[in-house]
């Protein structure tokens, strides 16, 4: 191994320091975080910190050990914040996805007020034959119910849908049926 004090005595070269260390900081870093690219950037930030504290660094039995722990640990916090920014994102995630099931309610809620409210101005049988088809019941289905033709449920179901149509556009209420 290539000796780090340059003959001033004390301060290290840099570029053999770089040289003597970064592929293996590269190697370790990998190895944890299995991303090439973060490796590169932690080991890296390794090297910066140590030489920008360099003169804490002289009575280190070795160097190697030294640098290992530091990129270990850089390594493990990088792991750590992928984490806990993944838990964030789950959460807002969760928040906005809650928030849009609030709102997707309310509007059903609304909507469902504003038809029943509709359903209500309907002449009695038309009112009685929306309210069956809104059970799940089919023509023939409420035909029987009703004991009436199912070419008059047919009739005044038609008859009840344009009564909607026309109570939603008197309200200015935008509807699809």
């Amino acid at each position: 191994m290539r000796k780090n004090k340059d003959a001033m005595g004390g301060h290290f070269d840099l570029g053999n320091f770089i040289r003597d260390h970064f592929a293996s900081l590269c190697a370790i870093a990998f190895k944890i975080t299995g991303n090439s690219e973060v490796a590169k950037d932690l080991a890296q930030d390794v090297i910066i910190k140590f030489w920008e504290n360099q003169g804490q660094h002289k009575q280190l039995d070795s160097i190697e050990n030294y640098l290992f722990i530091m990129i270990r640990n850089e390594a493990l916090n990088y792991l750590r914040g992928l984490s806990r920014e993944k838990n964030r994102h789950e959460k807002a995630s969760l928040n906005s996805e809650q928030e849009e099931s609030l709102w997707d309610t309310i509007i059903e809620q609304e909507a469902n007020q504003l038809l029943q409210t509709a359903i209500a101005t309907l002449p009695p049988q038309c009112n009685r034959i929306v309210e069956l088809s809104l059970t799940g019941k089919n023509t023939k289905e409420i035909a029987e119910t009703l004991d009436i033709a199912v070419n008059t449920v047919k009739v005044l179901k038609s008859r009840a849908i344009h009564k909607l149509r026309e109570y939603f556009s008197r309200n200015d209420i935008w509807i699809e049926f």
